[in-house]
């Protein structure tokens, strides 16, 4: 009896290796034509699915293997004697081994500018019905989507001429994991196409989060912790040197990529276990760091610098003079790799900007022990005409203009969160306390203890302030001015406050909270 393998791929990775073995080993090639194609340069022998269904291609292309020969060969389960006369009755030989990878539809779908029928056009509908179909019956039919898999597959037939279940098994388990992924991909996709011509949306019915392992990890938070990195949107930065990235790395990586894109001034942000220890803008790099790092010169120490300029070299030997664990640039200029490369266990990064403008997934997710939270992402795009001033003191053309850089940067740090700034730079910083007085006096600390003016300082506070403790010890410190959500049953106590001390508060409507 003809033993069939049908390979039908898009990524050709490998391929050709993996047919001339299987051929070796006494298999017959089915291929589809552009497979079939490429193959024929390999294969001494090799028949096309068209000549095995005697029904040819149609649509396109859009029609090729959904024909009962074809599925009829894959689905029969030999142990059942009916099937194999149903096989016998019609004349249908048995595909043992099923080789198929999708159309590249995520990569279609990233590509700048790809048409929408473009992107449906590579929506693969032969392919997720090849692999169920084989995956299902797995117990006779080998099913390979994964080029990785090749070389093993083909030990175990040279060694026994046949498929231990259990990684047949296996097999079949990755593949419906993969054509779950694909159809999650292509439904986030359309969500977001539907939601462009119905801009008003309710949270979806179901939540998907397939993502294929990226990279596996040596361990999570803590070394007892087994871990690895998912994606569904690979690429759009990429390690240029340094030691493999741990969970805790990735985890500050993305905090910067979410900090970095609130700016457009040359900025500099330094972020140390996902919060930022230090902010700051300016004319040139150079003068960003030196203000970022000037904002608490002691964590510093071992964190992450994130740029959204190409690096300098006069910013990356500022940089270098003392140790941080990873350096994040859109580009690095000439000869600065040369001098950041000399520390080996130090990560750099280069990344994408267009890769911050949407995120790969349309809701951001949180894991509870019993579900999952799904909600917006708070993007800290509303428009600033909407803010209010609500004291008799307005505040001056550079308070305003530090409290859309507070505003900016107390949006990234964890609840109850206090940011004091100038148009600048970031002064002192109260994150994750249980009330806000208390992340008000950090903040004021943390600003004097490096020898911040606090006279021109406006503060930034994620959340409304309850009582007028805050505003109290704020002007104790010289903060003249205030910006915070506002909401609070407190909000007349606060805005008197303020009147009695000659200082200027605005409401912004939006709270930006971080648990």
């Amino acid at each position: 009896m003809t033993k069939y393998a049908l390979i039908s791929v898009s990524d050709k990775t490998g391929i050709e290796t993996l047919a001339m073995e299987l051929e070796s080993l006494g298999y017959t090639i089915l291929s589809t034509s552009r497979t079939a194609k490429h193959l024929r340069q390999f294969c001494k022998t090799l028949t096309e699915v068209s000549d095995y269904t005697g029904f040819p291609e149609i649509l396109d292309g859009r029609v090729k293997t959904l024909h009962p020969r074809i599925h009829g060969a894959i689905l029969a389960d030999r142990s059942k004697e009916n099937h194999l006369r149903n096989l016998q009755e019609h004349q249908i030989g048995q595909i043992d081994i099923v080789v198929v990878n999708l159309y590249p539809f995520a990569e279609v779908r990233m590509k700048e500018n790809s048409p929408h029928d473009e992107i449906i056009e590579n929506i693969d509908i032969g392919g997720p019905t090849l692999i169920r179909a084989a995956a299902k019956n797995y117990r006779h039919v080998t099913i390979l989507t994964d080029h990785k898999d090749y070389l093993p597959t083909l030990e175990h037939l040279k060694q026994d001429n046949r498929i231990p279940e259990c990684w047949s098994s296996y097999l079949a388990q990755k593949a419906f994991a993969m054509v779950a992924n694909y159809d999650a991909i292509i439904a986030d996709y359309l969500e977001d196409f539907r939601s462009e011509t119905a801009p008003a949306r309710d949270m979806p019915p179901f939540i998907d989060i397939s993502a294929s392992m990226y990279q596996p990890l040596r361990y999570g938070e803590n070394p007892h912790q087994k871990a690895a990195f998912y994606t569904n949107r690979p690429g759009g930065w990429s390690v240029l040197h340094g030691k493999e990235l741990s969970f805790n790395n990735i985890l500050d990586i993305d905090a910067s990529l979410r900090a970095i894109r609130l700016y457009t001034e040359p900025t500099v942000i330094i972020i140390k276990h996902c919060n930022p220890c230090g902010i700051g803008s300016g004319s040139s790099l150079s003068e960003a760091y030196r203000r970022a790092f000037g904002t608490d010169t002691v964590a510093p120490f071992g964190g992450i610098v994130v740029v959204n300029r190409s690096l300098d070299l006069e910013t990356a030997v500022m940089i270098n003079r003392i140790f941080t664990e990873i350096i994040i640039a859109p580009a690095y200029e000439a000869g600065v790799l040369d001098v950041l490369m000399k520390k080996k266990s130090r990560r750099l990064i280069s990344y994408d900007p267009s890769f911050l403008v949407r995120t790969s997934n349309p809701q951001e997710i949180k894991t509870m022990l019993w579900g999952y939270l799904a909600q917006d992402w708070d993007l800290v795009d509303e428009e600033i005409e909407t803010w209010k001033v609500v004291t008799r003191k307005q505040p001056s053309p550079e308070q305003f203009k530090a409290m859309i850089f507070g505003w900016k940067a107390v949006s990234l740090l964890k609840s109850n969160a206090i940011a004091l700034a100038y148009q600048d730079q970031v002064l002192g910083f109260g994150i994750g306390q249980t009330s806000r007085i208390d992340s008000t006096s950090i903040a004021i600390w943390k600003a004097k203890k490096y020898n911040h003016d606090l006279s021109q300082a406006i503060c930034a506070s994620d959340g409304f302030f309850p009582y007028r403790d805050s505003i109290d010890e704020l002007y104790q410190a010289g903060v003249k001015a205030v910006i915070q959500p506002g909401g609070s049953k407190g909000d007349e106590e606060c805005i008197q406050a303020c009147d009695e001390l000659d200082m200027a508060m605005v409401f912004t409507g939006y709270r930006h909270f971080r648990h």
